[in-house]
């Protein structure tokens, strides 16, 4: 049987759902949390002791198996998929058509370049959430290693996937020196205008990490960015460590399974 490049999941017991992590990315992101945490961050220290030798990848029907483990002995809600990018994952469609006969929500997170060619098999009402590194063409070539070109392609499949049926969540990160707070407003801004008012855009701080020279943001820069965020969008929320505390706790899945 052919394996995804599913490797880690984590379970948060405050909402009863997964974090499925994909390995592999179609992105080289310079300041990719991957950088400095192979595993789930939220895991804390404890995922450092996993080692890179831990890592094995899932087979879809592997895959179910282990949420059903998880389903029957916590309960089970909501799949998040992450990584790395699931839609690289040749697999995706058979991942999510597995968590949809669970009848779990579903939510994707990714960088949004491929979802042309995967957003039909995602199922209607489910959370896609696209990361836009850069609204500046050479920012976000610099930033992903694509080409700059390919921005465009992101961008449209924004519109993409609301005709879809599929429910929308933009996100970007304050990079101070990078992606600073007017820049956040211009993306802002192009959502509103080609995409919907009520699209949330989600800004998290940058989270440094090894060989990038940047620093992470400070708490009235994102509440700059968040301000020029709202002169265009009506739903604009900041995710970051000043503000938000851990919910509930943090279990490891896999590699380990649940028993």
């Amino acid at each position: 049987m052919a394996k995804t490049t599913i490797f880690h999941i984590t379970y948060y017991d405050y909402n009863k759902s997964v974090y499925i992590q994909f390995l592999t990315c179609n992105f080289s992101c310079l300041g990719c949390i991957r950088r400095g945490h192979l595993w789930d961050h939220h895991y804390g220290n404890e995922g450092s002791l996993l080692g890179k030798s831990r890592v094995e990848l899932l087979e879809v029907e592997k895959l179910g198996e282990i949420l059903k483990i998880v389903e029957r002995e916590l309960g089970l809600q909501r799949a998040v998929l992450g990584g790395g990018e699931p839609t690289a994952d040749p697999l995706f469609c058979k991942v999510v058509e597995m968590l949809s006969g669970m009848n779990l929500e579903t939510v994707v997170l990714t960088n949004g370049y491929l979802l042309d060619k995967v957003v039909s098999c995602i199922p209607k009402g489910s959370i896609v959430e696209v990361s836009v590194k850069s609204i500046h063409p050479q920012k976000f070539a610099m930033y992903t290693g694509r080409s700059a070109d390919d921005l465009y392609r992101v961008l449209r499949n924004l519109m993409l996937v609301t005709s879809k049926g599929l429910r929308l969540v933009t996100e970007t990160i304050l990079i101070p020196g990078f992606n600073n707070a007017s820049d956040i407003e211009l993306l802002a801004k192009y959502i509103a205008e080609h995409v919907n008012v009520d699209t949330p855009l989600i800004i998290d701080e940058y989270v440094p990490v090894p060989e990038t020279s940047w620093r992470r943001p400070t708490i009235e820069e994102l509440n700059e960015a968040r301000q020029r965020a709202e002169k265009h969008l009506k739903n604009v929320i900041v995710r970051s460590s000043y503000t938000m505390k851990p919910k509930g706790n943090v279990y490891l899945v896999f590699p380990k399974q649940i028993t």
